[in-house]
């Protein structure tokens, strides 16, 4: 089992079903890292698998190996979704962006007056659908018909790993 960030549709979900063929059965999506950290401490997952680009990697890593005997099993290279700023259709000058700290210096966000950290791509377009912000860093796979691009990002290329026994 290989204990991952969700929710089901992140990055960290499509890598591990896709990128590294893993069934749903195997892959245990939590909330945070140190949720991830502790289900390889009780035997409910054996690996880890994290963005090197994650803000929490080096935690990952560091506690992995020193507090519970994992190693670096695997490092590839892998092509993340494609993303892009996403707005609200009824916000004529959009202020607020949500976006996962991953992404912050992905593109300039001078634009928008108030900058909202949140746990997922996937949650920062939840929050645009809801109106709970103007625009979001997101998946471009969210656009839709009151979801209008303002800013293609592209796919960026992160490097991922592999903890385990």
């Amino acid at each position: 089992m290989i204990a991952t960030l969700g929710p089901a549709g992140s990055n960290h979900h499509r890598i591990a079903t896709g990128t590294m063929g893993r069934s749903e059965k195997d892959v245990l999506l939590v909330a945070d890292f140190q949720t991830a950290l502790d289900a390889v401490s009780t035997g409910s997952a054996d690996e880890i698998l994290v963005c090197a680009a994650h803000p929490d990697c080096g935690m990952v890593v560091g506690r992995g190996q020193f507090a519970l005997g994992l190693r670096l099993r695997k490092v590839f290279i892998a092509e993340s979704a494609p993303l892009a700023i996403l707005s609200r259709r009824d916000v004529e000058q959009p202020r607020s962006i949500a976006l996962h700290p991953a992404t912050r210096d992905y593109t300039d966000l001078s634009a928008w007056d108030e900058v909202i950290p949140v746990t997922s791509t996937v949650a920062a377009a939840e929050g645009l659908r809801t109106g709970a912000w103007d625009s979001a860093l997101t998946f471009l796979r969210y656009r839709s018909e009151d979801l209008l691009v303002t800013r293609q990002i592209g796919a960026p290329t992160d490097a991922w790993i592999v903890l385990g026994p």
